[in-house]
């Protein structure tokens, strides 16, 4: 992770590409994960988007540095933090691209979506919450921001034990 775009003070928080993420740790799971008759390729690193930036942007254009703001200090009062994997897996498909996710718990989403929406007037959904874990392009992963783009874009799927006893001791 590049120091230059963590946020916050924080070791795992980054803002980069429209998206404020949390880092999180690498798995020890497979290195590819066929599907389909393809072979996905395992993410070099992993994250989970916690809101993003950018769709916001298009409503309100000028308002980039207040929202980190607000993340900031909503952060100095509530812990946002990585709290495991629910089990769904989930396949999504946007064009040539495909990637795995699997949908996980991070404490307090919700609870910043309200804050940040009271803040600055636009209502802010809180996204689906997931980690993408492989991807058919290397490391080119799909946006998943609303809970309908997760239903329009990714159907569920099963995964082997290779893939789900890593993510879910």
């Amino acid at each position: 992770m590049e120091s230059d775009k963590l946020i916050c003070n924080s070791k795992d928080i980054t803002y980069d590409n429209g998206y404020i993420s949390l880092q999180c740790e690498n798995y020890n799971i497979p290195e590819t994960f066929e599907i389909d008759g393809e072979t996905l390729l395992k993410k070099d690193a992993f994250h989970v988007s916690l809101i993003c930036v950018r769709n916001i942007l298009e409503i309100k254009p000028d308002i980039e540095v207040e929202i980190l703001q607000h993340f900031c200090n909503f952060l100095q009062q509530h812990e946002i933090k990585f709290e495991g994997f629910t089990k769904e897996f989930r396949l999504a498909r946007e064009g040539e691209r495909k990637s795995v996710v699997a949908l996980c718990k991070v404490s307090n989403l919700h609870k910043f979506a309200d804050y940040l929406g009271e803040k600055t007037g636009i209502t802010v959904e809180p996204q689906p919450v997931h980690v993408t874990i492989y991807t058919l392009q290397p490391n080119v992963g799909i946006g998943l921001n609303s809970p309908e783009e997760m239903e329009q874009k990714s159907i569920k799927i099963d995964v082997p034990e290779a893939v789900l006893v890593p993510l879910i001791q």
